[in-house]
């Protein structure tokens, strides 16, 4: 072999060993990456394993049968078997937020990682979904007004209710800051909405005549109807077959692992109506 064939070879030889190098460097980069997207896809659970801690939010004021202080003075009602259930499957002890106002304001929480789940009535909407994740709904009501009677029978008469919901054009109080702010505007585009810091500051109003409605799902409709007196009198509720109120666990959006397992975790809870709710938790 000539000096040129030689130095031909030494230079073929380098640019494989070279090549060799690169591509098992890119090799294990690679696969370390891979390990650590692998590590992070799980890491949301382990975290919350490792803490020994699962941290779930709900508004501070109660919303019963889901929570609620119940006759010995204990936190009580659906949505905390629910989180309890949860952190026994995950093992750890259960720590309650009560950290926010309104529904709304538990958003933020999830979304910056001070809690790990809101269980809390929460309504599952597109506005929110932009900044969190939802489970799968535990829960589906029908949404429904409750109207004054008395002053709804100066606007329309009992045949023809139905058609005077459909385009309706009256005062319907709701929520602040709630799904159901937004559903009004949704669904009753026409409708002068007010809006009430409270569930009972809202009824209230209604009782009074301030409002001629107000809206939100058959669950808490169907409570004020149970605890007024000479309920249907005062009172004309009105469901809606169809417009629903999904009720869903928000969740951090990245945390997907935490995500799948809420959703596998529901799947094995038993479904229940409203009725069964409020029998269920109706004496605690």
């Amino acid at each position: 072999m000539n000096v040129s064939h030689k130095a031909t070879a030494r230079l073929l030889v380098a640019f494989f060993f070279m090549l060799a190098s690169a591509v098992f460097a890119w090799t294990q980069d690679s696969g370390s990456s891979e390990n650590q997207t692998g590590s992070n896809h799980y890491s949301d659970i382990e975290a919350i394993i490792s803490r020994g801690e699962l941290r779930v939010a709900i508004t501070e004021v109660d919303q019963p049968p889901f929570y609620f202080m119940d006759k010995n003075g204990k936190l009580s009602g659906y949505d905390i078997d629910l989180a309890n259930k949860m952190a026994e499957e995950l093992g750890v002890k259960l720590v309650i937020t009560r950290d926010a106002p309104t529904f709304n304001d538990l958003i933020p929480l999830i979304s910056s990682g001070k809690a790990d789940l809101a269980i809390s009535k929460l309504s599952r909407t597109l506005t929110r979904s932009k900044f969190v994740k939802f489970s799968t709904p535990y829960m589906t009501f029908r949404q429904g007004i409750l109207f004054n009677r008395l002053q709804l029978a100066k606007v329309a008469s009992e045949d023809s209710v139905n058609q005077f919901v459909r385009n309706y054009t009256g005062t319907i109080g709701v929520i602040a800051k709630s799904s159901y702010a937004n559903y009004a505007k949704e669904n009753f585009p026409k409708a002068t909405a007010t809006e009430y810091p409270s569930w009972n500051a809202a009824v209230d109003a209604l009782t009074r005549g301030e409002v001629l409605s107000v809206y939100r799902d058959e669950l808490e409709i169907k409570r004020v109807l149970a605890s007024v007196p000479n309920s249907a009198l005062l009172f004309k509720p009105i469901y809606f077959r169809d417009l629903t109120d999904p009720i869903a666990i928000a969740v951090k959006s990245s945390n997907t692992q935490l995500l799948y397992w809420v959703n596998i975790f529901l799947e094995n809870q038993p479904k229940m109506t409203a009725d069964q709710v409020l029998e269920k938790y109706a004496n605690k």
